[in-house]
């Protein structure tokens, strides 16, 4: 499923938090170290990212994601706290999936869409790893 061939997403790479999510890999890094996603959490995830700016009901994530008209309550349930389980572990002090009661989900985290390269990056790297980063 390529989800880039349903909406206009134009960015290479997520910067939320301590997180990146480097879409043509399929990546997403927690301080330079990779979280591991199952396929469909992934694309979960990009999802809000890109529509991060309003509420997705269940609806749409089951035309958009799961490519179906009906999706088992208990399916989109269980994907959704798999992404807040895989995000929310290193304790970001908000949640980053917001429920919004009979409406949908949100994102919940400021988002900046393909970031100026860091001229002190390698310093940051050689830091991390001398120092733990936050929430670790």
């Amino acid at each position: 499923m390529k989800l880039n061939d349903k909406y206009d997403a134009d960015f290479s790479r997520a910067v939320f938090g301590p997180y990146e999510l480097h879409k043509r890999k399929r990546l997403l890094t927690y301080c330079g170290e990779s979280v591991r996603l199952e396929p469909l959490i992934y694309d979960l995830l990009e999802y809000f990212i890109c529509h991060r700016d309003r509420v997705i009901g269940r609806d749409e994530l089951c035309r958009e994601i799961w490519q179906q008209e009906y999706v088992d309550n208990n399916a989109i349930n269980r994907a959704v706290s798999e992404l807040r389980r895989c995000v929310s572990k290193h304790k970001l002090g908000v949640d980053v999936i917001r429920t919004h009661y009979r409406k949908g989900y949100s994102f919940n985290l400021m988002v900046e869409l393909d970031p100026r390269p860091n001229p002190f990056r390698w310093i940051a790297k050689w830091f991390h790893q001398a120092v733990p980063c936050k929430g670790q």
